[in-house]
């Protein structure tokens, strides 16, 4: 959540900086789907973001939604959606994907900004309840990770077994498979953004420490930390979403907390969950608690730093 002590221009500038990050790191997962599969990743991104820019117009003229000028939200949305969705996804399944991120987790709600959901995150929980068969659809051949880990089976140990789970040899989503490139985007993100990544690294660190004490696989806990870390939306989910200021705990410490119990908790639907891969419902969990981690009690740095304020006032 955003800090109501700044200046409002100076959290304008914050929120259309961290956007416009945002647009830019979705770029480099999107720039692999290309590479990767061709034009259905240009085409399958293009109507995703056309159906989101079409319900941004709607609610505009009909609902009197107030998107910020010039809002880069509805290219965010659409794209992020069209990256978690396989590259066999038929269009249709595209068009409505898209359509419920934008016309029932935003368009409600006025903007992007006040939104209680993750658009693209329970747009793709709506997905997986209607369509798991073309949802998990990856590839004709070979199995995704997330299938992998459901079944307890593991990838190669040797290094070249490790190095094609990284550069995404294996079945994924579009912009979910090739984990080098999310590593780079990750960090930028740590170097751009170092306050907003604090959630996403203790997410990660949080999914590492539950698949190494609980792994799904029987040939080490370093190819569970591995596996689970590689495999489905975890790694494009702590970088584009528990990152996101909207999204997120506004105290520092909020931020470390919230961060942790919210890769517990996607990781504990990942062990309950029957799909090869749930992690999405445990980012609309983590988003809709995320208000109450700013209740925390103070640390003694934040109360010294409140009586300053205080005896300044006085």
């Amino acid at each position: 959540m955003v800090d109501t002590n700044m200046p409002q221009n100076s959290i304008d500038e914050s929120k259309r900086s961290a956007t416009l990050d945002t647009l830019l790191m979705l770029c480099v997962p999107f720039a692999v789907a290309i590479f990767t599969h061709g034009f259905v990743a240009v085409f399958n991104s293009a109507i995703s973001i056309i159906t989101c820019l079409i319900f941004t117009n709607i609610g505009k003229k009909f609902l009197q939604s107030e998107f910020p000028p010039k809002s880069p939200h509805s290219y965010i949305i659409g794209l992020s959606v069209s990256l978690l969705l396989p590259a066999t996804a038929p269009w249709w399944m595209t068009i409505l994907t898209a359509a419920f991120a934008m016309g029932v987790c935003v368009l409600p709600f006025g903007n992007p900004e006040k939104t209680p959901f993750i658009p693209s995150a329970t747009a793709l929980c709506f997905a997986t309840l209607c369509w798991p068969e073309e949802i998990f659809n990856y590839s004709p051949i070979g199995d995704s990770l997330g299938q992998m880990l459901l079944y307890g089976n593991s990838i190669n140990k040797n290094l070249v077994g490790i190095i094609e789970t990284l550069v995404g040899s294996t079945p994924s989503a579009m912009g979910t498979g090739c984990i080098l490139a999310l590593i780079g985007v990750l960090i930028f993100l740590i170097l751009r953004r170092p306050k907003d990544s604090l959630a996403t690294i203790c997410f990660i660190l949080a999914v590492g420490v539950m698949a190494a004490l609980f792994p799904r696989i029987s040939t080490g806990r370093t190819l569970s930390v591995i596996m689970e870390l590689c495999s489905g939306m975890i790694l494009f989910g702590a970088i584009f979403f528990i990152s996101s200021s909207v999204i997120a705990p506004e105290r520092t410490i909020s931020k470390i907390v919230w961060g942790f119990a919210s890769g517990i908790i996607c990781m504990l639907i990942r062990y309950a969950a029957p799909f090869e891969e749930s992690a999405c419902f445990g980012f609309v969990i983590a988003c809709a608690i995320s208000d109450y981690f700013d209740n925390l009690p103070l640390t003694r740095k934040e109360k010294k730093k409140r009586k300053r304020k205080s005896k300044n006032c006085l």
